[in-house]
């Protein structure tokens, strides 16, 4: 029945688009030229197309020159490419010269700040890091993923190499990721039945922009009491694209298409198999089995009039992995499958004074586990809207309001062990039928006041309307930023913020969460060096469920970060980064250290970017292993003929060894006119260093021993790429 009315619903929209044709007698000639940057360096791959006829531009080559023919006078010529400003110039009638000469202007690092545009009703007073499509592909540990692409930077504090965001100390699950102005929850594929997922559901080739809001995210977003990811798709189409990618593990495709003057159409798909990577990483890989994936997405945007636009978005992935699992003294092979389909629509009106949004999301997903003598189906439903109102009250004052709607519905059927420390096979178990629902209605009014050139102050609220029994919460936030010139930039913030948590298999319920926030950020930029400076405190509560046996109400959490980005030249560029977290959670009304306890978090970078040759990229992080609460011993149990653990009495008592990984990214891109190849290959862990990812132990608990992070890794594949 969804299916059904999902078709309609596309139905309708893609009969709402119309293409524009114009046809005009005018002159043609051919144009060449040459397309240099600020330092009168060539620029390579640069595009060049003329407004009217954009599928039919080139591209420059290693000096910078281009060719191109049957250019129609009057129109507007344009040369673009990624880290630049757009190059526009309106050519009326043929030039007097033999050829044009270009200069690219570099775009500037957007830290610490946003520019409010119509298309995105947000804050820009809050402390933000956005990231370029660029960004995310030459970032060796991303591998392409747009949210594995936040572990680079110093904000995150991601300790399991999966793709989940954890910003600033906080858990994952209090963080958001926000897609075309909706909510999308578990956003990861790959995913276990603990949440933790190897990649995200985003494809970079469809993405604008990445925003990351490492703590106190504005309050235009609800349901976050800790950081926030906001993703725009594509709402810009410069010309025709088709690409096909191969790798060890993945097969794939993608189109762009204009279907006329106001209106494009994005689809990919992709399939992953095993076979190749495991075989080449044969005895590096320690847990991973088999693992099979198939996704596709679509994107639609289409320009109304010039002042109103509509976008759909939809995704669907069908997956399944199995791997080795060890759990307390049993070690068997566990196997999952997820499907999940969802879709979000957007319209958008932007006037002179004020913008208008309605966004929408109907999000559906399955999923199977089991391992001994667990077996678990989740089905999940998520149905989502949201209006918004921007109003420019004065020219140095706007407002912005709205209410969101969100209802999520859980089924939980399980059959679960009897004793949380018996899992195998013959261990006796339960059934458990759960059904778990939640509708978060909220309401905000934010507000930004440009005091003058130099002073800034946001501030806001968002209220939930209570259902049923829920609790009434009221966020609040504040930021002044203070920017006494080009170079400089404090912003410092607080605010009180609430979520749910999300329902898994360790707690099928609910859960309110709060956190009270405060932060400074200081950057320094100019042309070739970036430094940033953080200092921040957290006091969270809420349910905490850490373990099956360990569970925490409150936590405090100290942090200071800081970044430094320098070019040392065109074509070398490095960055170095530390954090420090003092995470104290309450346990039995005690204070006491917490698991991620991080006395440094070194990240550091070096990347060199030739087009003529190859562009490479070396990675290396740096951290303390966390904590945890060591089993001493195990007491024989009759009844479940198996030791019970018996847990040392000091809770996270013990240790991981530290952290250590150096990886490398390589790339190469052939030209060939229209046509492009793009090889690379990438190594994880180049030192094949040992990390210990948890510890496990024999029968009786009376020896321990570690299961390990991924080992040394290859990883290679091709892209090719048709611009017409």
């Amino acid at each position: 029945m969804y299916s059904k009315k999902i078709l309609l619903l596309y139905l309708l929209i893609f009969n709402l688009f119309f293409i524009f044709q114009i046809s005009s007698f005018a002159q043609t000639n051919t144009i060449k030229g040459k397309v240099v940057d600020a330092d009168n360096q060539p620029v390579f791959a640069a595009n060049v197309y003329s407004s009217s006829f954009p599928n039919k531009g080139t591209t420059t080559d290693f000096d910078g020159f281009f060719l191109l023919p049957s250019f129609t006078y009057p129109d507007t010529l344009l040369v673009s490419y990624i880290g630049y400003k757009t190059y526009k110039i309106y050519l009326e009638k043929s030039l007097d010269k033999d050829s044009i000469f270009i200069i690219l202007k570099g775009q500037e690092n957007v830290l610490n700040q946003m520019v409010i545009t119509a298309r995105n009703p947000i804050s820009e007073e809050f402390s933000v890091i956005k990231l370029e499509k660029m960004d995310i592909y030459t970032n060796p540990i991303a591998a392409g993923d747009p949210l594995k692409a936040i572990t680079a930077l110093p904000s995150s504090t991601n300790t399991d190499e999966s793709a989940n965001p954890v910003l600033r100390g906080s858990s994952s699950d209090r963080s958001r990721v926000v897609l075309n102005g909706v909510p999308i929850y578990k956003p990861v594929r790959n995913g276990q039945i603990n949440g933790l997922g190897n990649f995200s559901l985003f494809n970079a080739e469809m993405i604008d922009k990445q925003y990351v809001y490492a703590s106190n995210p504005p309050l235009t977003y609800g349901n976050t009491s800790a950081g926030l990811i906001e993703i725009q798709t594509n709402h810009e189409l410069i010309y025709n694209h088709v690409q096909a990618s191969v790798s060890l593990a993945n097969i794939g495709g993608l189109i762009s298409r204009k279907l006329g003057e106001n209106t494009f159409i994005q689809a990919y798909g992709n399939y992953q198999f095993p076979d190749a990577f495991l075989k080449v990483n044969e005895k590096r890989i320690e847990n991973l089995i088999d693992f099979t994936t198939k996704d596709a997405g679509l994107n639609f945007h289409s320009n109304l009039t010039n002042k109103s636009s509509i976008n759909s978005f939809s995704y669907f992935i069908d997956e399944s992995y199995i791997a080795t699992r060890n759990s307390y003294a049993y070690e068997g092979q566990n196997d999952a499958q997820k499907n999940r389909f969802f879709s979000i629509n957007n319209y958008s009106l932007k006037e002179e004074n004020y913008n208008f949004k309605i966004n929408t999301l109907l999000d559906f997903s399955k999923q199977d586990y089991n391992f001994g003598n667990l077996s678990s189906q989740i089905e999940n439903m998520q149905s989502y809207v949201s209006l918004d109102y921007k109003y420019l009250l004065l020219k140095s004052t706007s407002i912005q309001t709205g209410i969101s709607y969100d209802y999520s519905k859980y089924n939980f059927n399980d059959s679960l062990p009897e004793y949380y420390y018996a899992n195998s096979p013959k261990d006796p178990n339960y059934f458990y039928k759960h059904q778990s629902e939640n509708t978060n209605i909220e309401a905000y009014l934010y507000s930004n006041w440009n005091i003058n050139d130099e002073l800034t102050m946001s501030s806001g609220f968002r209220s939930n309307i209570p259902t049923k029994n829920q609790e009434y919460y009221l966020s609040t936030q504040m930021s002044f930023n203070y920017k006494p010139n080009k170079k400089n930039n404090f912003i410092l913030s607080g605010g009180r913020y609430h979520s749910y948590s999300t329902p898994s298999f360790i707690d099928a319920n609910y859960f309110l969460l709060q956190s009270l926030q405060f932060a400074l950020d200081y950057s320094y930029s100019t042309k070739k060096v970036l430094f940033t400076t953080a200092v921040y405190h957290k006091y969270e509560t809420g349910n905490f469920q850490d373990s099956e046996t360990i569970t925490f109400d409150k936590a405090k959490i100290t942090g200071f970060e800081v970044f430094v980005k320098h070019n040392l030249s065109k074509k070398i560029e490095y960055s170095l980064s530390n954090t420090f977290i003092n995470q104290q959670v309450r346990i039995n009304e005690k204070y006491q250290k917490g698991s991620n306890q991080l006395n440094y978090f070194i990240k550091a970078s070096l990347t060199y970017s030739n087009p003529k040759l190859f562009t490479a990229a070396l990675f290396y992080i740096d951290r303390p292993g966390t904590y945890f609460t060591s089993i001493d011993n195990g007491i024989f149990r009759d009844e479940t003929n198996a030791y019970e653990p018996v847990f040392n009495s000091t809770i996270y008592n013990q240790q991981l060894n530290s952290y250590k990984n150096l990886s490398l990214n390589i790339n190469r891109f052939f030209p060939f006119g229209k046509y492009a190849l793009v090889v690379y290959a990438s190594v994880n862990n180049i030192l094949d260093r040992k990390n210990e990812q948890n510890a496990l132990y024999s029968f009786d608990y009376q020896t321990q021993y570690f299961n390990n992070f991924q080992r040394r890794t290859f990883y290679m594949g091709l892209v090719w790429q048709l611009n017409k």
